[in-house]
């Protein structure tokens, strides 16, 4: 099915992250599956620094044949009716272009998401959908507590995110667990990468429904702490001189480790996608994280 899994830990951050690698900051993990093992995570301070050091991997791919899966850990989509709202199309991809169109951030990680986020709360009723950002700032719009919305209109989780029974919603930008920003940031890039790589990369499930994809790239929604990898010994372990005392290290090499080992055989493989229960407007607009099931059974 694929030849090579790539899973990427993103960050929100401001700034660059540390020098010395840290938690909550940029890992990325490559499973050659003709290598028999993944490699060790490369850490990146910068989300321009990992967005390079993917093109250049998918080149040399792409050069050799091979086709390849690449999962991030931030929702590919929003709950529905928001993409028709806000871009007057029922299209979780429309919503990308739209943020790519306004999205800025530098290669030291200065952005302004939380303007735009102030800015699409202002196009909806109420107060909301989107939430949160540092008490030191005041977006005129958005507001500081989840508690404080009402009457935008919006539900707040995706159906995949109910079905996963962890995830959290992505109209939280701020503090203690939010994904929201991660999100506003990484489509941006998403994006532009599609637009680049054209009709040579897919995007599960929004482009390819309940289709298996065939692309020679395939993007993918991935939730690192539902791929569960019982190892005989601890990474951290196991390899002392890698990154792995450090958690999203951890977790972009399980992913890795569990997603490869599923393509190595067909039907296994081919479970990650499928979705039968799941209606194509749902797949369109929110898309799905990769390998949960409706019934939120694991992977």
């Amino acid at each position: 099915m694929f030849d090579t899994v790539i899973a990427i830990d993103w960050s929100a951050r401001s700034a660059p992250s540390p020098a010395r690698p840290s938690r909550d900051a940029i890992y990325l993990c490559v499973s050659n599956l003709l290598e028999g093992a993944s490699r060790h995570p490369e850490y990146h301070r910068t989300r321009a620094s990992v967005m390079a050091s993917l093109r250049d991997i998918l080149d040399g791919e792409l050069a050799a044949g091979r086709r390849t899966l690449v999962g991030f850990d931030f929702s590919f989509g929003y709950p529905m009716g928001f993409a028709k709202s806000l871009t007057g199309k029922a299209s979780g991809l429309a919503v990308w272009d739209w943020l790519a169109e306004r999205i800025e951030d530098d290669a030291h990680n200065v952005n302004n998401r939380f303007e735009i986020a102030a800015r699409i709360n202002n196009m909806f009723p109420g107060i909301g959908p989107f939430w949160g950002s540092p008490h030191s700032t005041s977006y005129a719009g958005l507001p500081h507590k989840g508690t404080l919305r009402s009457g935008h209109g919006m539900i707040e989780l995706r159906e995949t995110e109910r079905a996963s029974k962890t995830a959290q919603s992505s109209w939280k930008l701020f503090t203690t667990g939010s994904v929201g920003s991660q999100a506003l940031l990484g489509l941006m890039y998403l994006a532009k990468l599609r637009k680049l790589l054209g009709q040579r990369c897919q995007v599960f499930p929004q482009e390819t429904g309940r289709d298996l994809p065939d692309a020679p790239v395939v993007l993918c929604e991935i939730y690192p702490s539902y791929y569960k990898v019982d190892y005989a010994v601890p990474l951290e372990i196991e390899y002392p001189d890698a990154l792995y005392h450090i958690l999203d290290a951890r977790q972009v090499r399980q992913t890795c480790d569990r997603l490869s080992s599923m393509m190595k055989n067909a039907q296994f493989g081919q479970y990650l996608f499928e979705l039968p229960d799941v209606d194509l407007f749902t797949l369109n607009e929110e898309g799905w994280i990769m390998g949960v099931k409706t019934a939120g059974r694991r992977t």
